[in-house]
């Protein structure tokens, strides 16, 4: 009889315990913060992180219906959440192809606005700047990263205004030699404003725009491939949900890219659509959308994916900035 009303103080302890767990909130969606905006709305720039630092590295911009070519290197330091003005260039640089390896980033190519680089470039730890390597070929909106030493470079043209020059060349440069090896076309006809990410060392190709001469414009397609340096050879994937060109893609770990934003179509215009690309499966699942909609940039540092700047529309580039924590865009599928 003495144990009776200890039976019931522990039936009603579990009855409390069960209507704190039933009625807790639910989890809080995945959210971007907004950052520090840039110092100038911005796109096409070169970017990556450096000591814990997000770079940004030339770019476009346009006021009163002119373009401008951007030669400023900016840094961000999330502590206090500023940017400040880290250097500039040795021109205006932008649309050129980057990749960094955690110390250094290396970029290759792009164009002034009025002539077509042919250099190959790196930013150290201490955000110096130090001309790598010339080299004998130039390129302007092609995609490509880097795996190990070797900055891979996918179709692009060899002049911002001469799309009809569009290509489907795959070119591999070493990046302590800067010699330029060229590889097996990517297996479309052409590549531009297409995106690329690295994945347990495979270069993967999402979307982008091949020239039409018939109807003397670029046309969007949802076509993804990807290059596995060990077996020198393209591997069709399953096609994005959508076409599309301007698509930005980073690797959130080994088994999953993240494909976001880009240029639909003329009707749709800019997008802030978002994806998770499962590389053992092979399979797109939707995530958190983008702040915004543009073809952005996207930069993972630690914990962090920061979505910076871009084209939101015709003739107009955002000083946007925020991040959200990439482990939530994993949880954030269906």
């Amino acid at each position: 009889m003495i144990l009776e009303p200890l039976h019931r103080l522990r039936r009603c302890w579990w009855l409390a315990l069960a209507l704190v767990f039933n009625t807790a909130p639910a989890a809080t969606p995945a959210t971007w913060e907004r950052l520090a905006s840039l110092p100038v709305g911005n796109g096409g720039f070169v970017c990556g992180a450096l000591n814990g630092k997000i770079i940004v590295a030339g770019g476009t911009n346009w006021k009163d219906d002119t373009k401008f070519w951007l030669d400023q290197i900016w840094a961000y330091d999330p502590v206090p959440n500023v940017w400040r003005e880290a250097g500039r260039l040795t021109a205006p640089l932008a649309y050129a192809v980057a990749g960094h390896d955690g110390r250094t980033i290396w970029f290759a190519g792009g164009s002034s606005g009025t002539m077509t680089h042919r250099a190959l470039w790196k930013m150290e730890p201490d955000l110096s700047l130090r001309h790598a390597a010339p080299l004998d070929l130039g390129f302007v909106y092609a995609s490509g990263a880097l795996i190990g030493s070797t900055l891979y470079v996918v179709g692009g043209t060899d002049d911002q205004a001469k799309l009809d020059r569009i290509t489907n060349t795959f070119l591999a440069i070493d990046v302590k030699t800067g010699a330029t090896t060229r590889l097996a076309d990517y297996p479309e006809v052409g590549l531009t404003t297409g995106t690329a990410a690295v994945a347990g060392g495979r270069l993967f190709i999402f979307g982008g725009a091949r020239w039409d001469p018939a109807t003397k414009t670029v046309v969007n397609h949802s076509a993804a491939h990807a290059y596995s340096p060990a077996k020198k050879r393209w591997e069709a994937l399953p096609s994005l949900p959508h076409p599309g060109r301007g698509f930005t893609a980073v690797a959130l770990d080994e088994r999953h890219l993240f494909v976001a934003g880009g240029y639909r179509n003329d009707e749709v215009e800019f997008v802030a659509d978002t994806f998770v690309f499962t590389v053992d499966t092979g399979t797109y699942a939707s995530t958190t959308p983008l702040p915004y909609a543009a073809m952005v940039a996207l930069v993972k540092s630690g914990d962090w994916l920061y979505c910076l700047g871009g084209e939101d529309r015709k003739k107009h580039r955002t000083d946007a900035a925020f991040r959200i924590r990439w482990r939530e865009l994993l949880k954030a599928r269906p």
